[in-house]
């Protein structure tokens, strides 16, 4: 939650009408995928917790399937980013006045974008051994992607081939589709989405895997 503390303040520091309505419209959309970034992958460093105090083992001594356990940290994740992301939506919209338009296909690209981020993060988790190097490697995916992706200026101001870079990161697309949804639909609305799909399902698929890996090993 800390982007929407790190909003609220800049409205008591410089007041809310001294804050330009322009550019809160492009920053806030920025923020919004931001925090449903940081939400899900905080979520999946519990997996490398579970691992290393040993909770797989405890909770496969239950009646209930490893996919099931799965499933469980991949939903667990996803809701974690996409109730963040909500809470960003509504302050936006209360206390900014950001339009997010098409609020359906919004959504959308949250839970894509969660899914994504989930899957990233279990495959990170899954592959660290202890916490703290976790925590690390996830940062050195979370970080680029907050600085290039677009959250706080357009990628399109940022030296070659940093804009290019930006593109291998599906905060770029979520961030882009959603910005196009507060004015007219694009055709680059649905690239977005494909790209976002795709991410989703090739991270949860493998992150899956390594998680089934630990928890038969």
């Amino acid at each position: 939650m800390f982007p929407v503390f790190m909003m609220l303040a800049l409205s008591f520091r410089w007041g809310i009408q001294g804050i330009d309505p322009e550019y809160m419209s492009f920053l806030i959309p920025g923020v919004v995928t931001m925090t449903a970034m940081l939400g899900t992958t905080n979520e999946t460093m519990s997996i490398v917790w579970d691992r290393t105090i040993g909770t797989f083992d405890r909770i496969l001594a239950a009646p209930v399937s490893s996919i099931s356990i799965v499933l469980g940290k991949i939903l667990s994740g996803t809701f974690m980013g996409f109730v963040s992301a909500v809470v960003m939506i509504i302050v936006g919209k209360l206390v900014y006045n950001v339009s997010f338009g098409n609020v359906a296909l919004t959504l959308l690209v949250i839970i894509l974008s969660c899914l994504s981020f989930t899957g990233i993060g279990t495959v990170v988790s899954g592959l660290a051994s202890e916490p703290r190097e976790a925590s690390m490697l996830l940062n050195a995916f979370r970080f680029p992607m907050m600085l290039i992706c677009g959250v706080f200026f357009p990628i399109e101001a940022l030296p070659i081939p940093l804009p290019w870079i930006a593109r291998f990161f599906p905060l770029t697309y979520a961030i882009e589709a959603i910005r196009a949804f507060s004015g007219e639909l694009k055709s680059i609305i649905y690239i977005d989405i494909a790209v976002l799909v795709v991410y989703a399902f090739t991270t949860i698929l493998v992150g899956s895997k390594i998680l089934l890996k630990i928890i038969t090993r």
